[in-house]
C-alpha cells in the first residue's frame, strides 16, 4: 500500500487501477466512464452499450424535459399540463381515461369525434345549431319548443297548433 497522507496526486497522464474503493471523488471538467455506471448497486444505473439509465427511485426533474422519441407509462398516471404537437394515444391497452375531477368543465377546442356510442351520466347542453343526420329518439312526453310529443299525439302549451297556409292530409279520418 502507498499513502500520501493528507497530499494530493497530479499527473498529466492517466492513473489506472485494478478494483478501487473511494470514500468520496470531486471531479472537475469533462469525465468519461467506460463500462457502464451503477450507484448501490442498482439504484441508479447507464447501461453501458445503450446509454439507458434506470433509477429505482423517483426522478424529480425540476426543469423543463425534451423527449425525442415515445414515452411509455405503466401504471396510473397523473399530468397536471400537457402539451401534444403530434397524434396522443390513451388507454390503448384497455382503461378509463378520466379527463377531469367531477364537477369540473373540460373543453374541446376543435371538433370531437367519437367512433363509438356516448353514454351521458347528465344533461347534454348545446349552445347553437344542433344537426342531426341520422333518426332522433326520445322518450314520450318529450318537449320541443312549446311542443309535447307523446305516444300517439302532439300537443302545444297554448293550446293551439298552427300549419300556416300549408295542406294537411291523411289516409286516416279527422275527427273534432
Amino acid at each position: 500500500a502507498i499513502s500520501f497522507g493528507d497530499e494530493n496526486i497530479s499527473t498529466t497522464g492517466t492513473i489506472s487501477s485494478g478494483a478501487s474503493t473511494l470514500s468520496s471523488l470531486t471531479v472537475s471538467g469533462a469525465t468519461a466512464l467506460n463500462g457502464g455506471l451503477s450507484m448501490d448497486t442498482n439504484k441508479f444505473t447507464v447501461a453501458d452499450t445503450s446509454g439507458n439509465v434506470a433509477t429505482a427511485g423517483t426522478l424529480a426533474v425540476t426543469g423543463a424535459s425534451t423527449l425525442s422519441s415515445t414515452l411509455d407509462v405503466t401504471g396510473d398516471t397523473s399530468v397536471s399540463t400537457f402539451d401534444s404537437s403530434g397524434a396522443t394515444s390513451l388507454a390503448t391497452g384497455g382503461g378509463a381515461v378520466n379527463v377531469a375531477t367531477s364537477g369540473v368543465m373540460t373543453t374541446v377546442k376543435g371538433t370531437l369525434n367519437v367512433d363509438e356510442a356516448v353514454t351521458l351520466d347528465s344533461t347534454l347542453g348545446v349552445t347553437g345549431n344542433t344537426a342531426v343526420t341520422g333518426t332522433l329518439s326520445a322518450a314520450t312526453g318529450s318537449t320541443i319548443g312549446n311542443l309535447t310529443l307523446a305516444n300517439g299525439s302532439i300537443t302545444d302549451s297554448s293550446g293551439a297548433i298552427s300549419f300556416g297556409d300549408e295542406n294537411i292530409s291523411t289516409t286516416g279520418t279527422i275527427s273534432s
